[in-house]
């Protein structure tokens, strides 16, 4: 009999997870289906990892901006798969099964009569997947999403009573804050907002012995990730190089102005107000959730002060990003389950539209990432030249076999961008501390481009790369007067007097390449 059961039980998680699992392999761009994740941050963050596997070491060997977390996970894939993002699509999947049974766990703590909670918990995914925050797939936000479901999940269980998370949940969540911690600091909004919760009604209440508990936990959970981020700095001696470049470079080179503390928080007020209105709908849809709670006199201030939390750090990161929405667009999930939690007493009525909500689950789940992610358009499907939007993946193949004709082990600098994929379809590594354009000026970070400078100077690099965003010019010579319009003056004179154009390439009529060669 006890066979039987665990028959039926399995069989019930079988579909939902199937369509899970087809919708991951259109939705997510690093997926086996198309020629390749053609988004920047994501080909930077494979050959961060790929060069890890290499022994190169982060901020000492190779610049970059993000979080130790968010190279091991891309290092992870390529330890998988090599030479494309085969491997870094299983870790985004294995990821978006962990929001989906922690949407599932959430549905159960909502007590869903209307459709089985293993479907409900497809909206979990949904989420992820349906708006532009999600673009190309591979971003930070993507993979610090699960853990703040996870503390959303957490509060929601105890009907936001904090007084009754226990210990475990606490160590759970302090590995959480540490993980969204160590992949982009300026993500841990919602667990500032709720640690400063706790603290502050324990104080308020007097519970010291219990406040000093959960600080000690969360502090174990915490230095759980902790510690090995230490660790493996420490023994390739590059603490130094972590705290100055994560930290330092990060925080003082963003946002540089001489503006007054006045014009900084008006400044600050317009970012907060961007945030929502790239994305009103889903804006209106939390609120609406947090109002039908309120109407069925639930407690959800600490679930705003943390929303809040979240769009303030992100806002604090002094411009916006389609994709860093997308923390705090999970907090559309909790909002979703509250909406469409439904009390029907007429069990006949249940069955009549059990099958109808369960249809119209899936379709949303299959269709939303086509109408909101237009990010989509522009991937290549393998066997395709070119996407529904004419997008091609010229330069990198054609690049790539040039770079190989002349060395073999080619070496490489994107001058004025970020990794393309240049070097994912050239399969080589960076050999220079700076190997792409930061998204930083001169002003902001000279060190980067004096670095440039001496690389071309010395000609370390056999290969430059320039990107042109525009039409490009039909000759060699219009060529060669363009690129000085796109590359940043103090780099001009090492790199005509040292490189020549060795070919040109178009992925699009405003994306095209230039490759230099050596002289």
């Amino acid at each position: 009999m006890k066979n039987k059961i665990d028959k039926l039980s399995i069989r019930g998680w079988v579909m939902p997870v199937l369509f899970l699992l087809i919708v991951c392999s259109f939705a997510i761009g690093s997926s086996p289906i198309y020629r390749t994740n053609p988004w920047v941050d994501s080909n930077a963050m494979l050959t961060m990892g790929k060069a890890m596997l290499n022994g190169n070491i982060p901020f000492k060997d190779i610049i970059d901006q993000r979080g130790p977390v968010l190279y091991a996970i891309f290092a992870l894939g390529a330890l998988i798969r090599k030479n494309s993002f085969s491997g870094v699509f299983l870790m985004q999947v294995v990821n978006v099964l962990a929001i989906y049974v922690l949407t599932w766990k959430m549905a159960n703590n909502f007590k869903f009569k209307l459709i089985d909670s293993k479907w409900i918990a497809l909206m979990g995914p949904m989420v992820l997947f349906s708006t532009n925050a999600f673009s190309f797939s591979g971003s930070p936000e993507e993979f610090a999403f699960t853990s703040i479901l996870y503390l959303l999940l957490v509060i929601n269980r105890v009907k936001q009573n904090v007084e009754n998370i226990t210990l475990k949940e606490f160590f759970l969540l302090g590995i959480n804050l540490s993980l969204v911690f160590w992949n982009k600091f300026s993500m841990v909004g919602a667990f500032v907002g709720f640690f400063i919760w706790v603290a502050g009604l324990l104080i308020y209440k007097k519970q010291f012995m219990k406040l000093a508990k959960v600080v000690l936990i969360s502090l174990l959970g915490f230095m759980t990730v902790t510690i090995l981020v230490f660790i493996y700095f420490a023994i390739n001696n590059a603490w130094g190089d972590l705290i100055q470049i994560y930290f330092v470079q990060n925080l003082t080179s963003y946002g540089k102005s001489n503006q007054t503390l006045l014009m900084k928080l008006w400044s600050l007020l317009f970012l907060l107000g961007q945030e929502i209105s790239e994305h009103v709908v889903v804006a209106g849809l939390i609120v609406a959730g947090w109002i039908k709670a309120f109407y069925n006199k639930k407690s959800v201030i600490l679930e705003i002060v943390l929303f809040l939390s979240t769009i303030l750090f992100v806002a604090l990161q002094h411009w916006i990003n389609e994709y860093y929405n997308l923390v705090w667009i999970s907090f559309l999930i909790v909002s979703l389950l509250r909406l469409t939690n439904i009390k029907l007493s007429n069990s006949e009525d249940i069955k009549k539209i059990k099958l109808p909500i369960q249809i119209l689950v899936v379709m949303s789940l299959i269709l939303l990432p086509f109408v909101n992610n237009k990010d989509l358009s522009k991937l290549i499907i393998r066997g395709e030249d070119s996407s529904i939007m004419h997008y091609q993946y010229n330069a990198q193949p054609q690049f790539a076999q040039i770079m190989r004709s002349k060395e073999k082990h080619p070496k490489l600098l994107m001058i004025n961008d970020l990794d393309e994929g240049f070097y994912l379809s050239a399969d080589t590594l960076p050999t220079t501390k700076y190997w792409q354009k930061l998204n930083m000026t001169y002003e902001q970070l000279p060190r980067m481009y004096n670095s440039f400078n001496q690389d071309l100077k010395n000609k370390k690099v056999d290969f430059v790369i320039v990107r042109i965003n525009d039409q490009i010019a039909t000759d060699m010579e219009g060529i060669h007067n363009q690129i000085p319009a796109f590359v940043d003056g103090h780099l001009i004179y090492q790199l005509f007097k040292n490189y020549r154009i060795e070919a040109v390439s178009r992925n699009n009529w405003n994306d095209n390449y230039v490759l230099m060669y050596k002289k």
